[in-house]
């Protein structure tokens, strides 16, 4: 019953525009409907740009709103000619990590390489049959995690770190400043990400 009724719906609107394109061609004033018919837009838009003066139409009451077809044609006239943008030019990759670099570089196990490559589409290659992942890629990574402070909800203190790790205290503001780990203080007090100086000493597989 539903698809007869849409069908019908369908049907009498195809009939409806049929009946406004002779229409249109000798009319100097175009009806909602009308024009867009003629812009090729919906009524729904006709009313928006006539709300935000984007068209110029005269309104006669409140069911009725007549616009100059003059007028419509002006806009193509005002406004420039498309042109198609200019694709961007990709930049080849030229620097490049090998999963060893990124270890070493950022304290974490293959598999957790392999994981961020992954879930990141970070472009890689093979050279020498050895895989290389892009360095911008993976610095921009790891940045990002790093300053994206907002999300992080569980901290160490100093202490808690040192007391963990069996760390003194410049050693673990060496190893967050090296691997830029974020921290806050709170009080009299620093705080530095548990996640991210966890993450430091997952074993590397």
């Amino acid at each position: 019953m539903k698809i007869n009724q849409s069908n019908t719906e369908t049907k009498k609107s195809k009939e409806t525009k049929q009946k406004l394109v002779p229409s249109i061609k000798d009319k100097d004033t175009l009806t909602v409907s009308e024009t867009a018919l003629f812009l090729g837009i919906s009524r729904r838009t006709v009313y928006r740009w006539l709300d935000d003066g984007t068209i110029k139409g005269t309104r006669f009451s409140n069911n009725k709103v007549l616009f100059l077809k003059e007028d419509l044609l002006s806009i193509f006239r005002q406004n420039e000619a498309y042109e198609r943008p200019t694709p961007t030019e990709r930049k080849p990759i030229t620097e490049f990590y090998t999963i060893e670099e990124v270890q070493e570089k950022y304290n974490i196990g293959t598999t957790w390489v392999f994981k961020i490559i992954r879930e990141n589409n970070i472009p890689k290659t093979k050279i020498g049959g050895k895989t290389h992942v892009s360095k911008k890629h993976i610095d921009s990574y790891f940045k990002k995690k790093r300053d994206d402070v907002s999300t992080i909800t569980e901290w160490y203190t100093v202490k808690e770190v040192q007391e963990k790790y069996n760390l003194s205290r410049d050693q673990v503001y060496n190893r967050v400043h090296e691997n830029a780990i974020p921290k806050e203080r709170k009080g009299k007090f620093v705080q530095i990400s548990k996640q991210h100086f966890d993450e430091l000493f997952i074993i590397k597989q």
